[in-house]
């Protein structure tokens, strides 16, 4: 990718003519719209009238910068307004180079990119990688727009400017994210939005910066999938467990921004009691309940006797016993089963 990158640059540049010189020069013959101009070594050349700013005199030092070296008429094709061109170049790469950021409008697509105007007639090479964080699809889109980039490179040989919005953009999204995590604290419960959902966890934005949900911070009862939770492009409530300031990330919770219910279980549930839950999930080894007060309820195999709970069906149950050690609520066979 960076040989590719380099590869365009520089046939960027070979299209470019060479850096043009300021040469002092005499005035020795004006004549009608042309002024002749004495540039060393018996060299002469013409440079058109209107180009002064006042009218020359013979004899007049001038600065000028040639055009085209030479004519059928023997004479070469200076310019001064090239000059001034020149020297505002060499300002506004001083200048460039300590601010480092630059405004300009695209006028052009070349190969690899586009021509930027930054005004006084200079112009700026921004890449099509270098263009947003997102691929450039619909290039001609980007024509005419008013941007602001970082200045790459700045070479004077060749009289170049390379810039970079994108580069730009993710620098101001560093700086913004940094603050954010300095705002942000462990413990505190924020909102989210969704930004993507896989089988280890939830992914969310947390004022710009990337934070996960892993599975196991989903529920208590350990019974909800990621899938089951929230969608894609949703806000969620999420408790900040960990932030990694180094890596830019943080490390979320869904379950707790609630207590852990089985603090205070036998508060909560009674052994003989009856409860409403759904079948979560079926195994070999019994079947898994959802209970109220995000509690895992559990029925062992040898408890069912050939019965059959249906997946995602809601049932009344009796607790047989309550086992903090596997912080499952053991369940007998629905009621309406053993009619």
């Amino acid at each position: 990718m960076k040989e590719d990158f380099a590869k365009l640059l520089d046939e960027y540049f070979k299209k470019r003519k060479g850096k043009k010189k300021i040469i002092e020069g005499t005035v020795i013959k004006i004549n009608g719209k042309d002024v002749f101009v004495d540039y060393g070594g018996k060299s002469e050349g013409v440079v058109p009238i209107e180009e002064f700013e006042t009218l020359p005199e013979i004899g007049d030092k001038v600065e000028v910068s040639i055009v085209e070296p030479e004519t059928e008429d023997g004479y070469a094709i200076l310019s001064i307004s090239t000059v001034r061109t020149l020297k505002k170049w060499e300002e506004t790469a001083n200048r460039l180079e300590k601010e480092k950021i630059v405004e300009g409008i695209i006028r052009q697509k070349v190969r690899g990119g586009y021509k930027v105007d930054i005004g006084s007639g200079i112009y700026t090479f921004l890449p099509l990688s270098q263009v947003d964080i997102i691929p450039v699809t619909r290039p001609d889109d980007w024509l005419d727009k008013k941007i602001k980039a970082k200045v790459l490179s700045i070479d004077r040989k060749r009289q170049s400017i390379v810039i970079s919005r994108r580069q730009l953009i993710e620098e101001e999204r560093k700086k913004k994210r940094k603050e954010i995590l300095g705002s942000l604290k462990e413990g505190e419960v924020v909102e989210g939005r969704v930004k993507n959902i896989v089988d280890f966890g939830i992914f969310v934005d947390v004022k710009g910066v990337d934070g996960l949900v892993h599975k196991s911070d989903i529920s208590w009862s350990g019974l909800k999938t990621p899938f089951e939770i929230t969608s894609i492009g949703k806000k969620i409530k999420v408790k900040i467990i960990k932030i990694d300031k180094e890596k830019e990330r943080l490390f979320l919770s869904i379950k707790r921004i609630h207590p852990d219910p089985w603090e205070k279980i036998e508060s909560i549930i009674k052994e003989g009691e009856k409860l409403k839950g759904k079948v979560a999930k079926l195994s070999s080894k019994g079947i898994f309940i959802e209970l109220p007060h995000d509690i895992a309820g559990f029925i062992p195999a040898d408890y069912l006797k050939n019965k059959h709970l249906k997946e995602h069906k809601e049932y009344t149950f009796t607790v047989e016993k309550i086992d903090r050690e596997k912080r499952r609520v053991i369940l007998s066979c629905p009621e309406e089963l053993q009619r």
